[in-house]
């Protein structure tokens, strides 16, 4: 193993991964984030990931929204959490982004999970303080047959509830994003996650010493996805670190940037 890993190390500044894109709350760049339309225009540019938010609503439904409150993305007020899902069907969560996109509804994880593909990978990004919307949506997933084209952005106590039911789940570990970069890897390789996501550094800007820290958690099997790249200076600096897909709201600038061969 510790082989390997200096291997891997002497060869990071070569061993640039065949980064790719993966549509942050969809096409959200020209489409309202987080609803169908967003989800659907991801889908036609053959987004090769695609992330979206999972919460409860109060009937303990399951439903695609970033904030935990709803007045940023829709014409409603208050938590999520405190309407059922008939009351949220009500609400219009196009009109903020454009007169064009009025009435478009919150869209449900089955919705969604309808609108992608089975080639292309479905970045689920449960609620961090929500313990039991992680099994809720991997039971969702697997009644629908998809559990191989998903992987579950979650805390580490949210795949520790994941894989005792879905041994076999895939994990991209959000816990301590934020914090000691090498605790945060090292952790992430003990739990054996398929996944991690890594961010800009505390105090902006591509981590130091990046290309050898993602030569090691590939090494370990892990794959990198990172939050995130709106810009192309920023899209390039990442791929030829080793990244495997770069979050990003522009999504047509990301894939023409990448390229064809890595769609």
């Amino acid at each position: 193993m510790r082989l390997a890993l200096l291997f891997a190390f002497l060869l990071a500044p070569a061993a640039v991964a065949e980064t790719k894109a993966c549509a942050h709350r969809g096409d959200s760049e020209l489409f309202p984030e987080n609803t169908i339309p967003a989800i659907a225009s991801a889908v036609q540019k053959r987004a090769p990931q695609i992330e979206f938010d999972v919460k409860h609503s109060r009937d303990r439904q399951l439903v695609i929204l970033h904030d935990r409150t709803l007045q940023r993305t829709s014409n409603g007020s208050g938590d999520v959490s405190a309407f059922t899902l008939e009351e949220l069907l009500r609400l219009d969560f196009g009109t903020w982004f454009g007169p064009r996109f009025a009435r478009t509804p919150i869209p449900t994880l089955r919705d969604v999970v309808g609108a992608v593909p089975p080639d292309l990978l479905m970045n689920v990004h449960l609620d961090a303080s929500d313990l039991s919307v992680a099994v809720a949506a991997a039971r969702q997933i697997a009644k629908l047959g998809r559990m191989e084209n998903a992987l579950f952005a979650a805390t580490v106590e949210q795949a520790a509830e994941i894989r005792k039911v879905f041994s076999r789940a895939r994990i991209c570990n959000m816990s301590r994003q934020g914090g000691n970069l090498e605790a945060y890897v090292d952790s992430t390789i003990a739990m054996q996650a398929e996944f991690i996501q890594i961010r800009d550094a505390a105090g902006g800007g591509i981590p130091p010493g990046l290309a050898r820290t993602i030569a090691k958690l590939h090494a370990a099997g892990v794959k990198v996805n990172y939050f995130g790249a709106n810009d192309e200076t920023k899209m390039r600096a990442l791929a030829a670190t080793g990244v495997d897909y770069i979050l990003t709201d522009k999504l047509d600038l990301c894939m023409r940037v990448l390229g064809p061969a890595r769609r």
